[in-house]
Parts: C-alpha cells; structure tokens; sequence
C-alpha cells in the first residue's frame, strides 16, 4: 500500500501534483545536480548534519522519492542513524530487524531487511537492533561487501544513507569514506558558520556535494 496524498502531505513527502511545487522543484534540482555527478549510474549518497535535529532523514527520504519520481529509477533509504533512527514513520507496517542484525549475521540474505516505504519505488532499510557495536560493524568488512552488492545488485536502484552528524559520531566518518558523495543538512538556526566549515572538512572536498538548508 502506498500513501495517500493526504498522509504524504502529513509527513512533507514531495509528490507530483503537491501545492507545494517550490521545495518539489528544489528536490528536482539536487536529484538533477546528484546525477551529474554520477554521470546518471546510480550512486551512494550520505545524508549528514552538523548538529542534532536538522531534519537528515526527511531530506533523505525526500531526494530518493525525487529519484523514484522517474518510473525507470527507484531508490533504497538505509538508515545509519543509531542515535536516533526515524525512518519508521515512513514504512507501512512495523519492524523491527535491519542493517546492524544484518551485518551480526543473524539474517541470512540482503532481501529479509529490505522494506517496502509508503512511497512508490522507495525501498528502506532500517538500522536494526543490534546497535551497542555499531561503529565496528560499519568498519567492517561485511559492511564493504553489502554496500558493493546492494549498489551492484539493481543498476536503477540509487541508495542514500542516513546518518548522525559529521564530527559528534565516529560512524559517520566511516560511513562518508563508502559513498560517493555527501550532502550536508542544515537545520535553521541549528549551527554556526565554523560547524559548518569543520564538518565540510571532516567529510572532504572530494566526498562532499553541497548544503542542504532545511527550515
């Protein structure tokens, strides 16, 4: 079952025919400048802030509905966010196992974990329960090897990740140096211009693709 226009209109999901035709066009345009960079094959993009708050997974869900909008591209919502993991509110039944379960192998195959979102061609995968050891199952080498298959499985398929802020977590630097690029969230009135300038620098001119501002 997908959302209603009512129940995207509710969580400020992007949608054709929204009233809300600026921040529609606004995701259109970062999808558009996303796919230069990837020359149009799918690639991974991380999702960050530089403060709590600023609102990571509605701009993360938002640009891969913006990628899932053409009828030839879906899009894959992992969520990496072990602080505080939101992307529930975008799935349309309950769960509970994801990444980190994945990634302890207590789940067997990469399909168990990948769920249907309420968005039409948005697939998400939740972070899981297995969150005390986290930063070292995203070292891990089991971590390499689900980010190439997922991103080899489905040529259409482009993945974002969700994760906490750059500089107040260690995963998110870990996180960073498996993507292809980065967006950084900025929440209104949440940080400071040098917050801003470290967490570019702790990401990297080459991984870092541009600011979200997210009022």
């Amino acid at each position: 079952d997908l959302f209603s226009t009512d129940e995207l209109d509710d969580r400020k999901i992007i949608y054709p025919g929204t009233s809300d035709y600026k921040t529609l066009n606004s995701y259109r345009d970062l999808r558009t400048n996303l796919l230069k960079i990837s020359g149009n094959d799918n690639l991974i993009t991380m999702v960050t802030s530089v403060s709590q708050g600023a609102g990571t997974t509605h701009v993360a869900m938002n640009l891969a509905t913006s990628i899932a909008l053409d009828p030839s591209k879906t899009a894959l919502v992992i969520d990496c966010n072990i602080y505080t993991p939101r992307i529930a509110s975008y799935l349309k039944q309950p769960v509970r196992l994801g990444l980190t379960n994945y990634l302890e192998r207590e789940i067997d195959t990469i399909d168990d974990i990948i769920y249907a979102s309420g968005v039409a061609r948005v697939r998400i995968i939740p972070v899981g329960t297995n969150i005390m050891n986290a930063a070292e199952c995203f070292a891990s080498e089991n971590m390499e090897r689900f980010i190439q298959n997922i991103k080899e499985r489905y040529s259409d398929r482009y993945i974002i990740i969700d994760a906490p802020p750059v500089g107040l977590y260690p995963e998110t630097q870990i996180l960073s140096s498996l993507c292809d690029a980065t967006l950084i969230v900025i929440g209104y009135g949440k940080s400071t211009i040098p917050q801003i300038q470290s967490g570019i620098e702790t990401i990297g001119k080459e991984k870092f693709a541009g600011l979200v501002f997210n009022n």
